[in-house]
């Protein structure tokens, strides 16, 4: 008996997604890397002339990354990884012009899948890729021809009457996206619209925007079913409510012509938030699942059931206990994320509903592994992201699996001996837990180009694990954001280090943040813990201190206890700050201290923040607390009414739901 691994993976993908400044496309592209295992499964199952496949066929089934196992007699193997590789890269070339797919396959060590297996596989991957072509060279572009009016690729014809048929009943058939409850069994979503067949579109563009609406209702119907499983009947009737027309969704983003039929249920946001969150130490994981697997070993025969929908593992524990763990991880993580992101989108539309906002347009564009783009309205972005975050330690934390494998990405102690073996106590996390994050939120105008707020999201993302990963301590979720107020963005890195000296972000919250150098929760206060014992969490406390900021109560912001913190001393202090001229900042701080109405209220809450004011009446000196004014202004303008009553609220009474703060429905930031 032969075995060989077979390795399907879509590369660029950002490229891919964000090469068209149109959300239609962005929402079709993503799609369209989804793809990838149905295309595996479709081949696979006319390959092998079977309508189930066996059990040791799948080994990793991710969002763009797919890994097989072929086993037979002689070369048979060989040849079906060879045909299925052929089979695949060629639907894709149909399916989805532009996405480029890349397969390799090896022969396996043995007939039962090992980790160095995968490790070959993985050096045969990057191998391979050093020298291919990039997927824009399948486009010539000599002898001349008309470009696309939104890419440098060359122009194509419009999609024929029976290529949309096809896509209709793919997305039916194949995909089972749901329809709505006033449309006949026989209708599929729209794909070419008269207004796309006359414009002048690249291919991959005119594919995109066709595969844009059944994709944005098969996402729809994912939340919807993890919002209320038991009641399937409501479905239809809850997408209909979000809005499944992306014309409706790029119309609240960006300023596009009129497009007959589509109806304005959006109105223009002013600000537009694009988040991206990644998981802290899944990387790890992912790349050395050997190790993982010794030391998660002996937890597998008593798994308890996930507590949230994923797909099921089609491995047979008893007949290879490493492929079906590889499977069991890939499947935890995907629903778990799937699930944090359908919570945090029903806590935002939550927040909403309390301000009197019928419908906040939330528009994820990557949700795969653990990476998790998503556009929403600005004054919505941080909310949704510190819930994500919040949701996702919430459901690795419950995990029988994951909160072992938490363990593992947390990284081995700095003077932990190398081992062979994969040993608990080698690690920094000595007990299950959850795993964790870091969020990234770019609030900028409408009409920004989405491509540009994604780098500087990623930055943010990357800066924020810097403190979240700090060598020696333990890892911790961060969240981390910034309110672009220039429309001009040379290098997202030299965009945020002119802010630097002059704000406390990235923040240290979550599970871990208490255990983080005392009570420290900022990039800042990181050299300077406080020793004082807090009952609320670090975000809680700096919501406290954004209400205080506006004139609220902090305790309850719904209510006014004064006037708000002067706006334009804050600025002069923070202009002082960009300037370097601390002590002249600290003089203006004192003088408000004495002067100004509301600054004894913020000064107060500024001591429950790190690092403390070095006099007891919190009149005093401190820099660092000076440094808070600079996120406490950009918090004020870009949180909702409700959240800091029901954040603040939630914390206080140690309930989860955002129905934790008193009974009305308005206060907070304005």
């Amino acid at each position: 008996m032969t075995s060989y691994l077979v390795m399907l993976q879509t590369n660029s993908n950002q490229p891919f997604i964000f090469s068209s400044p149109r959300l239609r496309e962005q929402i079709g592209a993503s799609f369209e890397i989804t793809l990838l295992s149905h295309w595996v499964e479709k081949e696979a199952k006319e390959l092998l002339d079977t309508d189930d496949l066996p059990a040791s066929f799948w080994v990793s089934d991710s969002s763009g990354k797919v890994i097989v196992r072929f086993t037979g007699h002689g070369d048979e193997p060989k040849a079906q990884a060879k045909d299925l590789i052929k089979r695949v890269t060629l639907q894709a070339l149909t399916d989805a012009p532009g996405l480029d797919v890349t397969g390799v396959f090896i022969e396996a060590k043995s007939s039962t899948l090992e980790a160095e297996d995968l490790e070959k596989l993985d050096r045969a991957f990057s191998g391979y890729s050093l020298n291919r072509r990039p997927a824009a060279a399948r486009f010539l572009q000599f002898p001349f021809l008309e470009r696309g009016s939104e890419s440098a690729l060359p122009a194509s014809p419009a999609l024929s009457e029976d290529d949309c048929r096809q896509m209709r009943c793919y997305a039916r058939e194949t995909l089972n996206v749901p329809l709505l409850p006033d449309e006949d069994t026989s209708f599929s979503p729209p794909t070419q619209t008269d207004q796309d067949a006359k414009e002048s579109l690249s291919l991959p563009s005119r594919i995109k925007r066709a595969w844009s609406r059944s994709a944005r209702r098969l996402q729809l119907k994912d939340v919807v079913s993890r919002w209320s499983p038991e009641d399937q009947s409501s479905w239809s009737e809850r997408i209909k409510d979000l809005s499944e027309d992306p014309f409706q969704l790029e119309g609240a983003f960006q300023d596009l012509p009129r497009v007959d039929g589509a109806s304005g249920k959006f109105t223009a946001l002013s600000t537009v938030g694009v988040i991206h969150i990644d998981g802290n130490g899944v990387g790890a994981i992912m790349r050395d699942l050997g190790e993982a697997f010794k030391g998660t070993d002996c937890h597998l025969d008593s798994l308890e059931e996930a507590a949230y929908d994923r797909e099921d593992n089609p491995c047979n524990i008893d007949e290879g206990r490493f492929q079906w763990f590889v499977m069991e991880v890939n499947y935890r993580l995907d629903g778990a994320v799937k699930e944090a992101v359908a919570r945090s989108w029903a806590d935002v539309e939550c927040l909403a509903n309390d301000d009197d906002i019928d419908l906040v347009p939330v528009v994820p564009i990557i949700v795969g592994g653990d990476d998790v783009t998503v556009y929403t309205d600005g004054c919505y972005a941080i909310p949704f992201a510190e819930a994500y975050i919040r949701r996702y330690e919430e459901l690795t934390k419950d995990d029988d699996l994951l909160s072992v494998l938490a363990i593992v990405a947390g990284g081995k102690k700095t003077d932990a001996p190398e081992r062979d073996r994969f040993e608990i106590d080698d690690y920094i996390i000595q007990n299950p837990g959850p795993l964790t994050a870091s969020a990234g939120v770019a609030i900028v105008g409408r009409n920004f180009p989405f491509h540009i707020a994604y780098d500087l999201a990623e930055e943010l993302v990357e800066r924020g694990k810097k403190l979240g990963k700090k060598p020696g301590t333990v890892p911790c979720s961060t969240i981390n954001f910034h309110v672009l107020r220039d429309a001009t963005v040379l290098d997202p890195e030299d965009t945020l280090n002119e802010y630097k000296g002059r704000s406390q972000r990235p923040f240290l919250i979550g599970h871990y943040a208490p255990q983080r150098t005392g009570d420290a929760t900022t990039t800042s206060a990181e050299e300077t813990p406080t020793t004082t014992s807090q009952s609320l969490s670090s975000w809680a406390r700096i919501l406290r201190a954004v209400a205080a900021f506006d004139g609220k109560k902090p305790d309850a912001p719904t209510q006014t206890a004064g006037d708000p913190f002067p706006r334009a001393r804050a600025n002069r202090i923070v202009k002082l700050l960009a300037e370097g001229k601390e002590d002249q900042a600290a003089t203006e701080w004192d003088d408000a201290l004495q002067n100004a109405t509301g600054a004894g209220r913020l000064a107060k809450q500024l001591q429950h923040l790190p690092p403390h004011p070095s006099d007891s009446a919190g009149t005093g000196d401190s820099l660092e607390q000076i440094k808070w004014l600079l996120d406490l202004i950009d918090l004020s303008e870009n949180l909702p009414d409700r959240y800091l009553a029901s954040r603040i609220g939630r914390d206080a009474d140690g309930d989860g739901s955002p129905e934790a703060a008193d009974g009305s429905t308005k206060g907070g930031a304005k």
